[in-house]
């Protein structure tokens, strides 16, 4: 088994994403008590869980239908002190629900990895509204300097959407100027599909197969080469590192900065999975770190 474990704090979703079946198969948002959330992460921290991820369809939205008004925030600081549980990791927060209140408490609470996960999709206003999304480049820009400026050590990662019916060179361009200016340090880039039912699949100015592919093939290496930059600027530096697993006898893990199973893994010399080691950088190859561990 990892030493990481993910727990399901929500079903279903209340958001009308236009591109989005999750609404049509599982329903308007029911999130779990409290209580048995706590109980879950009690058995997974018994069983070697050190680090938890919590998850759901729209997390930072956690709460509202059974009446928590504290929501998300009060959630994190009730399942905080769970013994053995040492790293907290929310993933998929949507852009609106990013109140100053969870970036503090995530800034604040040092059981919470600053690691925000921020839905993004794409930079340009017209095919957000197309999306039913919120914001644009500019609100996302402004949305991730109030995380950086809560927490300036923060890791950032998001997703994208490409070809969206409608979707033109020029939104491709901006989008490309937004994750220039964002320096995000991790993304994802998919290519749209019709789901069945979902109001964008009847959506005229489908987008040709071919020209996807060349702008994910565009989109992607701009990423790489901020991802790589962002990972070039941890050599020298030491990292609280969780031990993951052992790949041909050598110790790999993660430190903050990254998700289990979507960003890179560090790669050292010592450790046995689920310890806790700090690890000195040493090397960056790109998605990649190589590092000593130290004291």
């Amino acid at each position: 088994s990892t030493p990481y474990a993910y727990v399901k704090v929500a079903e279903g979703c209340d958001k009308p994403c236009t591109f989005c079946a999750i609404p049509l198969i599982r329903g308007k948002q029911r999130s779990r008590p409290p209580v048995n959330i706590r109980e879950e992460m009690v058995e997974l921290a018994s069983a070697g869980a050190r680090e938890v991820v919590l998850v759901a369809q729209d997390l930072a939205a956690y709460g509202r239908d059974i009446g928590a008004p504290g929501g998300i925030e009060d959630l994190l600081r009730f399942v905080s002190d769970v013994d053995g549980i040492e790293w907290i990791r929310l993933l998929y927060l949507y852009p609106r629900e990013i109140r100053p209140g969870l970036i503090a408490e995530i800034a604040a609470n040092p059981k919470l990895v600053p690691y925000f996960d921020l839905s993004l999709q794409h930079a340009n206003g017209t095919l957000l509204r197309a999306m039913k999304r919120p914001g644009d480049g500019e609100r996302h820009l402004s949305l991730i300097a109030d995380i950086r400026e809560a927490a300036p050590a923060a890791a950032t990662r998001s997703s994208f959407i490409v070809g969206f019916p409608g979707e033109t060179d020029e939104h491709v361009e901006e989008l490309a100027d937004f994750l220039q200016e964002a320096r995000l340090d991790w993304a994802g880039f998919f290519p749209y599909s019709a789901e069945d039912g979902t109001p964008a699949a009847g959506l005229p100015g489908r987008v040709d197969p071919e020209v996807v592919s060349e702008r994910l093939r565009y989109l992607m290496s701009i990423q790489e080469e901020i991802t790589a930059e962002a990972n070039e600027a941890t050599v020298g530096k030491t990292y609280r590192v969780l031990v993951d697993g052992l790949e041909d006898g050598r110790p790999y893990g993660r430190s903050y900065r990254e998700a289990p199973e979507i960003d890179g893994v560090i790669e050292f010399d010592s450790g046995k999975p689920g310890d806790f080691v700090s690890v000195e950088i040493d090397a960056s190859y790109g998605s990649e770190l190589a590092g000593t561990v130290v004291g």
